[in-house]
């Protein structure tokens, strides 16, 4: 006896038989038209010997096979034999959207491969036709999909705008996901533009009611868990009254190993500058008193382990 038996419609053929090579190199052996029926067969005899020399079936489905009368004289036969002998022998594989409403084939579990990448498809597909599944977890459910080992920002200050160069280097903690986080404080009378600097990213904003701007570094790919990612961005910040708040605040909200700021002031009369860890409540409780240091540009401030949800800031 075989294992699978392929069914699916004349326009999905390349789905199909692209299934049954994968089956046959992982060891399994299928039984597919395109390959086991030969011209002069009987089409209805050869049918019925597939669905009872086959221990499972496996439907290609979409919309064009639900229309098909052949292709439903299939699988109803076989979903009468699932109910009467309660095993479960149909393995609906999804690859076109598809109607099911009040079909049999509804109630049944499904491999949905729609849009998901080959080798991904592939994985899902030798993991769903098991018997059983693996009793495998995929690791520590962190509460974060990244770790920054490194975020490095660089303030330029000048009279009419402020241009901040951010560049992450962080460690992928889960996979499927391809876009980062990121916000930059701001005032309502400020204008910011945000531009990648990395090849393979944009900018995606985001509609959040806080005070920040809110926007994701999306790549044009999945992040894959253990890979080390780096990516880099520049904003502007600019308004009409050519003035700005003297002070710049960073908050933890993602693990973060190392941060570096950088700051380099337009401005001669500044000599020194302040810099202060203030918890992240709403009365913004100051956890240690600020600390001077003289300024020269650029001034460097580097922060080992930073702590998450507090806000560091530099000021002047």
């Amino acid at each position: 006896m075989k294992d699978f038996f392929i069914s699916y419609t004349s326009s999905d053929e390349k789905y199909a038989k692209w299934i049954a090579e994968l089956l046959e190199k992982n060891g399994y052996t299928t039984i597919i038209q395109a390959w086991d029926f030969r011209p002069g067969d009987n089409f209805v005899s050869k049918i019925n010997e597939a669905l009872t020399s086959c221990k499972k079936m496996i439907i290609v489905l979409s919309e064009n096979y639900m229309k098909s009368n052949w292709c439903q004289a299939e699988w109803t036969s076989k979903i009468a034999d699932q109910i009467k002998n309660g095993t479960s022998t149909i393995i609906p594989i999804i690859i076109r959207p598809v109607r099911l409403n009040g079909s049999l084939l509804e109630p049944i579990s499904h491999i949905n491969i729609i849009d998901v990448p080959q080798a991904q498809a592939e994985t899902k597909i030798l993991n769903g036709i098991l018997n059983e599944v693996p009793r495998k977890a995929d690791g520590y459910p962190h509460p974060y999909n990244i770790e920054h080992n490194i975020i490095d920002i660089d303030y330029y200050v000048h009279k009419n705008e402020i241009v901040y160069i951010k560049t992450c280097t962080s460690t992928v903690l889960a996979d499927g996901y391809n876009c980062i986080h990121n916000r930059i404080t701001w005032f309502p009378d400020e204008t910011v533009t945000v531009a990648p600097l990395t090849p393979g990213t944009e900018i995606e904003w985001l509609n959040l009611r806080d005070t920040n701007r809110n926007f994701n570094v999306r790549f044009d790919h999945n992040l894959e868990k253990g890979k080390i990612v780096t990516f880099k961005f520049k904003a502007v910040l600019s308004n009409h009254h050519q003035h700005f708040e003297n002070f710049f605040s960073t908050q933890v909200i993602t693990p973060l190993r190392s941060l570096r700021v950088h700051l380099t002031l337009d401005d001669a009369s500044v000599t020194q500058v302040f810099t202060q860890k203030i918890a992240n409540s709403p009365m913004n409780i100051r956890t240690e008193q600020p600390k001077v240091s003289p300024y020269s540009a650029p001034y460097h401030w580097n922060i080992e382990n930073p702590e998450l949800n507090f806000e560091y800031k530099i000021y002047w």
